[in-house]
């Protein structure tokens, strides 16, 4: 059926069969029978034209409010009717709803869409036209319980008017999540229903009403495009075997980098080129067939025109995986998705799993293989990072090398023909090496798919996204960039928390995450302390904590008294401990002795050291990793400032502990990890401390 917006009458008649209250109603269409309506609904009254044409009602004088009786009731009829004549004519008028005027309370709105990767969202926020002055709204991918709708109402802003604010009553916050829940229910289970607007809800201290219903039905959309279901076999990025086909001694060629990135690894290396005999000293073969042993990757690097022709011979061949670099497929338009199928259509055929196309290729550090044409190899690590952007992967591997991060392995997707996100996050799920993974997102393909998979992903390995197109732009840039289009970004945020992934708004963000959660894990809790020698970085500490939802707890008297036998009796008895300016290494592990007899009040610790002339870095740095050592909570260092603290640095670099340079970023790391454990149900764990520092001792 085409789209269309019910009238009134029937949003409010949709409503009331779900069990959602809406006022006493009549659609009349004549003056008598509006005055009859008033009458039997009792004054005052609001009248409100019908019609599919007129969407906002009030823009062309059909909305009349403050109807006190008969005769006025007559009279408004009549106004409504001529205020449309004039302002409207080629509206045809169903009638006018006449219904009672309810009492003055608090506006709220209720929302559902039909988001293109993620399917039907509901939204809630303030109502009225506070909601576009203050955007205070909350989003949940559906289906949601009564614990998600709680959850819902009380993280926006707004919370505290229904609450009771400066001395008004509370409203009825139980009424409210009814409403929503049945509201959610019929959205889901009616495949008819795209997209509904119910503002304002007036909330009372007892019961709510909907008085404004904005609904549109048009026939059943899908939640995106579903992807293939056939699960790639886990060891299927471990190649013996691989082969650069379009390998070149062009230094100007994509086959040329990608062949000399790959010199280093350990396997079988054979470049494709039919026009030379050797490349980089090895022998090149005409084709991938005449390859005398197996080949495990194909890193496919020839005009997108004779990739189908090349991707025959892969499966001919029995390559298990081919990675198609060449760009020239759905990114373009409709020849290129037309290609991008006829080649699919051949993997599918030979059962040739690809990554791809139109993607920079694959990193795996610690296997020796950098199957890409980045100019440069990242250092080994436990951070799996997985790209929708190669350009994105090319600044971020520059980047990690002076900061002396690594990774376990480095994906760039391309347009996802086949393995995408869900495949790559079972990958670094089951990889050893990897304790935490870092997404960047442009668009999802089946965000139903995507959300349950990397909710059990993030149940045992710690998940952070960057998700591009916040702005109008970006989504415009994102949708051109990946050949499809991109999702609401405020939606995708939400389907992230639900998952349990953590949401990132900079990518310097996401890899700060990343390291601290690769190091520490979930923390078991949100108590947490802080240690410094410097009073302003104390008053800093409690600063950010409340700014990013960090409770810091009263130290215990036990505690206070262990800690007043050794401390200066200037300290400041507190929690942020300010242990004073001429503090050295030997007060640090004195007070952490302390903490890591008592760690039953505390889950995090803030290690905050500055440059002075007592103290040497590397001594501090040292506590820091015995500390770590003896606790299964988080610790998060904070060592601050230059040059001066460089061997501190490496000290806890080495050890795999995280070092936040800035204070407020570690406070806004932790925070953005509490608010997504916190909101989600599943556990809490930290990686084993076994090799935290090569050769030492726990």
């Amino acid at each position: 059926m085409p789209e269309r917006m019910l009238t009134e009458s029937e949003g409010y008649h949709l409503l009331e069969a779900c069990g959602i209250p809406v006022p006493p109603h009549h659609l009349a269409t004549s003056t008598n029978d509006a005055r009859a309506a008033a009458g039997r609904i009792g004054y005052p009254v609001v009248m409100k034209i019908i019609s599919p044409q007129i969407v906002h009602k009030s823009d062309i004088g059909g909305v009349v409010t403050g109807i006190e009786g008969p005769d006025d009731a007559e009279d408004a009829y009549r106004t409504i009717l001529q205020n449309s004549a004039a302002r409207a004519p080629e509206a045809t008028i169903a009638g006018i709803v006449v219904e009672k005027q309810m009492p003055a309370g608090l506006e709220v709105l209720i929302g559902g869409k039909t988001d293109p990767s993620f399917g039907k969202v509901i939204t809630f926020g303030l109502g009225g036209k506070l909601v576009e002055l203050l955007e205070d709204v909350s989003i949940r991918v559906l289906p949601v319980d009564e614990d998600d709708i709680r959850a819902m109402i009380r993280e926006i802003e707004g919370y505290r008017l229904i609450q009771g604010y400066r001395g008004e009553p509370p409203k009825d916050e139980e009424a409210l999540v009814r409403i929503i829940a049945k509201m959610a229910r019929v959205f889901v289970e009616d495949p008819r229903i795209r997209e509904f607007d119910l503002n304002p809800v007036i909330l009372y201290e007892e019961g709510a009403s909907v008085v404004d219903a904005r609904i549109i039905v048009g026939d059943a959309a899908g939640s995106g495009a579903a992807r293939l279901s056939v699960r790639a076999p886990p060891d299927i990025l471990y190649p013996d075997a691989i082969a650069v086909i379009g390998a070149s001694a062009s230094p100007n060629k994509v086959g040329y980098s990608v062949l000399r990135n790959l010199l280093s690894f350990p396997g079988d290396l054979y470049p494709v080129n039919p026009a030379r005999a050797e490349l980089f000293g090895r022998k090149a073969y005409s084709s991938v067939k005449d390859i005398p042993g197996p080949v495990d990757w194909a890193v496919i690097a020839v005009p997108a025109r004779l990739v189908p022709e090349v991707m025959e011979e892969c499966g001919e061949k029995g390559v298990r995986l081919a990675i198609i670099v060449s760009a020239g497929f759905r990114e373009i338009g409709g020849a290129g998705a037309a290609l991008e199928e006829e080649v699919m259509a051949i993997a599918r055929k030979h059962s040739v799993r690809v990554i791809g196309p139109n993607c920079l290729g694959i990193m795996m550090p610690h296997a020796g293989i950098n199957a890409t044409f980045d100019p440069v190899s990242p250092r080994a690590g436990d951070v799996a990072f997985i790209s929708q952007s190669g350009a994105i992967i090319t600044t971020v591997v520059d980047w990690s090398l002076p900061e002396e991060f690594g990774f376990s392995s480095v994906i760039s997707v391309g347009n996802q023909a086949d393995l995408g996100f869900e495949d790559y996050l079972r990958f670094a799920e089951q990889d050893p090496r990897t304790r935490s993974i870092t997404l960047y997102v442009e668009e999802i393909q089946d965000g139903r798919g995507f959300s349950q998979i990397v909710r059990e992903v993030a149940g045992r390995k710690p998940v952070v996204a960057v998700k591009s197109g916040s702005s109008r732009k970006g989504r415009a840039a994102a949708s051109s960039h990946t050949g499809s289009l991109a999702g609401s970004y405020d939606v995708y945020v939400a389907a992230f928390r639900q998952a349990g992934v953590i949401p990132a708004r900079s990518l310097r963000d996401a890899f700060n995450l990343a390291e601290l959660l690769a190091s520490e894990g979930y923390p078991q809790g949100k108590r947490a302390i802080a240690v410094t020698s410097a009073g302003g970085f104390a008053v800093l500490a409690s600063d950010y904590a409340e700014a990013h939802g960090v409770d810091m707890v009263d130290l215990p008297d036990e505690v206070l008294h262990e800690l007043n036998a050794f401390l200066p009796p200037f300290w400041n008895h507190a929690n942020p401990m300010d242990i004073l300016g001429d503090a050295d290494a030997a007060r640090f592990a004195a007070l952490f002795d302390v903490l890591i007899r008592h760690q039953e009040f505390w889950d995090i610790v803030f290690v905050i050291a500055v440059p002075t002339t007592l103290v040497d870095p590397a001594h501090v740095a040292n506590e820091i990793v015995r500390l770590s050592r003896n606790t299964e909570k988080m610790v998060v260092g904070c060592m601050l400032g230059g040059d001066s603290i460089r061997s501190g640095l490496h000290i806890l670099r080495g050890c795999r502990i995280p070092n936040f340079e800035e204070l407020e970023d570690a406070f806004k790391a932790v925070g953005s990890i509490l608010s997504v454990r916190t909101a989600r149900a599943g556990p809490l764990t930290r990686p084993a401390r076994d090799a935290r520092c090569p050769g030492s001792e726990r």
